[in-house]
C-alpha cells in the first residue's frame, strides 16, 4: 500500500483513486440518524447507487447517529470508464469535467466527493420528508481520513466493527445486524470484496481471530468521531 499524503485537516483527506479511506459522520447534535430499521435498508441502498460504482467496499456500521464506511478509490481508469458511462446530460458537474479534461487535468476527487454528497443529500431529503423535519440532518463535511498503512487498515477494519459495543449499543458487536462483519463471513451476494478483506489480515480464519480476541489490536492510531 502507497503511503498517503499529509493534508490539513487530516479528516478532511483528498480522495485518490487506489488510495484508502475511513469515511464517517454524524447527525447534527447527535439526533438520530435512523429511526427503524428501513431507514438503514435505505441509507445502504443509496450508497449502492451513488457510491459502490467508485470504490471497492471494505467494511461499514450504521449507529444510532453516526456511520462508518471503510473503502478503497476504484483506479483512475475505472473513475473515468464510470463516468463516462453516464448518459451526458445526466452528468454531474464534476463527472462532464472529468470526461472532457485533458489527462493531467482530471479532478477524480470531485467526481467521488459528489457522489458521497449525493448519497447524504438523498437520505437528508428522505429522512425529512417521511419525519416532517427540517433543516440540515448531517454535520458537514463529512469525514474522510486516509489509511497510513496495513496495520492501520487491519485496525480500522476491526474498529468499525467493534464500534456498537464501544458505544453502548451492542456488547455483542460480532452478531450486530448493521455492520457488516456478518455480511463478510457469509456467502450472501455482497457488494464487499471479501477476498480483499480477508488478504488484509492473512487470511479468513485470522480475520475472524483478529475480531473474536485471539490477536490484540494495535490501538495506536487516534480514531475520531
Amino acid at each position: 500500500m502507497h503511503l498517503i499524503s499529509k493534508s490539513k485537516p487530516a479528516n478532511l483527506a483528498r480522495l485518490t483513486p487506489d488510495f484508502t479511506y475511513h469515511i464517517f459522520n454524524r447527525t447534527n447534535h447527535k439526533e438520530l440518524l435512523f429511526r427503524e430499521n428501513y431507514d438503514r435498508v435505505h441509507f445502504l441502498h443509496l450508497f449502492r447507487h451513488f457510491v459502490a460504482a467508485y470504490v471497492d467496499s471494505y467494511a461499514y456500521c450504521l449507529l444510532p447517529n453516526h456511520f462508518h464506511f471503510l473503502v478503497r478509490l476504484k483506479s483512475e481508469d475505472s473513475i473515468l470508464a464510470t463516468s463516462t458511462s453516464v448518459t451526458p446530460y445526466l452528468r454531474t458537474v464534476p463527472q462532464g469535467k472529468l470526461v472532457s479534461a485533458k489527462e493531467e487535468e482530471r479532478d477524480y476527487h470531485a467526481v467521488v466527493e459528489r457522489q458521497f454528497k449525493r448519497m447524504f443529500t438523498a437520505y437528508a431529503m428522505y429522512f425529512n420528508r417521511k419525519y416532517k423535519r427540517k433543516g440540515n440532518l448531517f454535520y458537514r463535511p463529512f469525514k474522510r481520513v486516509s489509511v497510513k498503512n496495513e496495520v492501520h487498515l487491519q485496525w480500522l477494519v476491526y474498529y468499525i466493527h467493534h464500534n456498537p459495543a464501544k458505544h453502548g449499543v451492542s456488547a455483542d458487536f460480532l452478531n450486530y445486524p448493521w455492520s457488516s462483519y456478518q455480511e463478510l463471513i457469509s456467502k450472501k451476494n455482497t457488494i464487499l470484496d471479501r477476498e480483499q478483506v480477508w488478504a488484509i489480515f492473512g487470511s479468513k480464519e485470522l480475520f475472524l481471530n483478529f475480531h473474536q480476541g485471539e490477536i490484540s489490536p494495535s490501538s495506536d492510531f487516534e480514531l475520531e468521531e
